[in-house]
Order: structure tokens, then sequence, then C-alpha cells
């Protein structure tokens, strides 16, 4: 036989062995595209919902940090505003703020003389 027939004859095979690879090593990688595509649209979906949740969390949790912190403020202002209060209606009623004075004094009396 004609040795240029015979690496014709290996090239002819050794071409049709790498198409056979080629075409396998596709396959596989359209088997692998075709079972990761849906498990990375659920991987994305799940990854969105938990930022939302997470997001919709930190929101939360800084809206009642923030009513916490008015009603702190507000609890710790209350006895300079009730003084200032005081004050004010003692200046523009001073009789008034006597004879409740002693209407005060009176009851307390009472009740701590027994």
């Amino acid at each position: 036989m004609d040795k240029s027939l015979i690496d014709l004859g290996n090239e002819s095979s050794g071409s049709a062995v790498q198409r056979g690879v080629g075409s396998a090593g596709a396959a596989l990688h359209s088997t692998i595209d075709k079972v990761a595509d849906p498990a990375r649209n659920t991987v994305d979906r799940l990854s969105t919902a938990a930022h939302e949740t997470v997001d919709k969390l930190a929101s939360n949790a800084a809206r009642v940090a923030d009513r916490f912190s008015d009603q702190t403020r507000r609890l710790t202002d209350a006895p300079a505003r009730a003084v200032d209060y005081s004050k004010s209606w003692v200046q523009e009623r001073p009789l008034e703020a006597v004879g409740v004075a002693l209407a005060i004094g009176f009851i307390l009396g009472r009740l701590t003389a027994r």
C-alpha cells in the first residue's frame, strides 16, 4: 500500500475523531447551559428577594429608630417645657397662682396631718 494513502486514512479518521470530540464537547456545553440557566435564574430571583427583604428591614429599623429618638427627645424635653409653661402661667396670672398654691398647700397639710 502506498504510504500517502495510509496518511490520508489516518488524517480522515483523526478528523472524524476530532469532529466527534468537538461535537460531544459542544453537546455537553449545551447540556450544562440548559441545566445552569434555570439555576441561575432561581439564584437571581432569590438574591433579588433577599436584597429587597434586607432593604425593607433596614428601612423599618430606621423608622423605628427615628420614632424612638423623637419620643426620647420629647420625654427629656417635657420637664423643661412644663417648667417654662408654669413660669409663663404664673407670670400671666399671679393671683390665680397664689390661690392654687394655697389650695395645694391646704390639701397636702390635711393629708399629712393625720
